[in-house]
């Protein structure tokens, strides 16, 4: 974030335009001051997923393999969107704090600080899943037209994202213990989320209601599509879009009323 951002404004240039300009500069430049003095740069992108799926798949693998049939995949593919998840909210939380010279001496749509931090995290995302579709060609899995029905799962995870990015941004400027409390928060939100086990393993009578949790709609959704060419129950489709809609209001709502105090307070 230390290279100059410019974004210009020709007179047909729309606010919409101009804000989206402005995002994916700001993303690319979070990526490159992650990256900057990084042997291996962006390189470690496809590097530190890969480790993780290595070192935990394949002990799990031989922990679970009895019971749980083709484990590492499993795994693997929700993982995917979790760590999208994780990571976004964690990075996105100190993001003000971070820039907060920037954010005192310049004017510019503020909002889009932790959103590009929600952009940085969707391009790992995205060059994972083309790891995974790797994987799939290797194992084998069968390729189908369900696959699509991941785009809007994606969708409402990243509408979803963008509102919690807002509200915890702005939260951890008045009240750093924040930071503290998600790291705590998410790290048992973990084990209650369909990741490291399918859903399969919880017991049948509560099976549906544990499916009203957005994140095991979310991954154990990428798990039902690719690995059993299925969706989730369309309730619990509807539960999670609401989710995430109500999330990014949330977010906007706390952003229009706390944003103009943002420099006082930093």
């Amino acid at each position: 974030m230390e290279t100059p951002v410019e974004v210009r404004r020709t007179p047909t240039t729309t606010r919409w335009q101009t804000w989206a300009e402005l995002l994916g500069v700001l993303t690319v430049a979070q990526l490159k001051a992650r990256y900057r003095r990084s042997l291996l740069g962006f390189l470690w992108s496809l590097i530190v997923p890969l480790f993780q799926i290595v070192v935990i798949g394949f002990v799990l693998q031989g922990l679970l393999q009895h019971r749980i049939p083709n484990y590492t995949i499993k795994f693997l593919v929700a993982l995917i969107p979790w760590t999208f998840f994780n990571d976004s909210v964690l990075t996105a939380c100190p993001t003000f704090m971070k820039f907060r010279d920037v954010v005192k001496k310049i004017y510019f749509p503020r909002w889009t600080l932790p959103v590009s931090v929600v952009g940085g995290a969707f391009v790992h995302f995205a060059l994972s899943m083309i790891i995974l579709f790797v994987v799939f060609l290797v194992v084998p899995v069968a390729f189908s037209p369900v696959f699509l029905y991941m785009i809007p799962l994606t969708l409402m995870l990243v509408v979803m994202l963008a509102g919690l990015a807002l509200s915890f941004s702005l939260l951890h400027t008045y009240y750093q213990d924040v930071e503290y409390a998600l790291t705590a928060i998410l790290r048992m939100y973990f084990f209650v989320t369909p990741v490291m086990y399918p859903l399969s393993e919880i017991p049948e009578r509560y099976q549906y209601w544990y499916m009203f949790n957005p994140m095991a709609t979310i991954c154990e959704g990428f798990r039902s599509i690719t690995l059993e060419h299925r969706l989730p129950l369309p309730e619990h489709l509807i539960f999670t879009a609401v989710f995430s809609v109500l999330c990014l209001v949330i977010g906007l709502l706390l952003f229009r009323r706390m944003s103009p105090q943002l420099p006082e307070v930093l």
